[in-house]
């Protein structure tokens, strides 16, 4: 049965997830911005048919905009070709994962080196707010809370670093890990706390503006991250 753009079983009935567009505003960046945020939230779930009439009946626009829109999102990697069925959110497993984590060491690397020499006092009491919440998801158990949290977490350190190059390429790393992590409930042996115990020392690092520590506690976070794909196998 087809998965409908709101995660239904069917387009037919189903009320739409997504708001109308008004003319006058740029419809392709508009159609690009609503289904990003759609995908990013969960409310588009990994595997979900795009279908290009669906998209422009729901947003009130016409099918060039709604296929252009879909294509913009396509090269940033959070939607793929299906051979048999157009397009759908990207739904790979841990091999999918390990890539984009090998491309990621290396971008956040720099990134965190850099913020270590920039960031102020402002930046760094955000991050602690953000570290006092993602602590209170974990505790809770809230696992899209933990992803949301996570990448709060590494945003404002790409933004910290003061490469806005480095910055756009890390931007699309991490929405699609954040994507394909959202289904980390289903693998044996997530737990968030390792993950807290390491943004705990790369904050301690950023806040020493030691860049060589700050480096080595952002390749272990990214290597504890990497080795846990590797245990738990395949993603369902």
């Amino acid at each position: 049965m087809q998965k409908s753009i709101d995660g239904g079983a069917d387009f037919h009935g189903v009320p739409g997830s997504l708001k109308p567009l008004a003319r006058a505003e740029a419809l392709t960046v508009k159609v690009a911005e609503q289904l990003r945020a759609a995908i990013l939230s969960g409310a588009l779930a990994p595997g979900t048919h795009l279908s290009v009439p669906e998209i422009a009946r729901q947003l009130g626009v016409s099918r060039t905009p709604a296929r252009e829109g879909l294509i913009a999102l396509e090269r940033e990697g959070l939607i793929e070709a299906r051979a048999s069925a157009g397009m759908a959110v990207i739904a790979g497993g841990s091999a999918d994962i390990l890539d984009l984590l090998d491309v990621r060491e290396g971008l956040e690397i720099m990134a965190v080196r850099r913020a270590a020499e920039r960031m102020d006092a402002a930046a760094l009491a955000e991050l602690d707010r953000i570290f006092l919440r993602h602590e209170a998801v974990v505790k809770a158990g809230d696992l899209r809370g933990h992803v949301e949290w996570d990448a709060a977490f590494h945003g404002l350190i790409r933004e910290a670093s003061g490469n806005a190059r480095l910055a756009r390429q890390l931007v699309q790393i991490d929405q699609q890990l954040r994507v394909l992590n959202s289904r980390l409930s289903r693998a044996e042996g997530w737990s968030g706390t390792a993950v807290l115990r390491d943004h705990g020392g790369i904050i301690a690092a950023l806040r020493a503006h030691d860049a060589d520590d700050a480096e080595q506690r952002m390749r272990a976070h990214i290597q504890r991250t990497r080795a846990f794909h590797l245990k738990s196998g395949k993603l369902p």
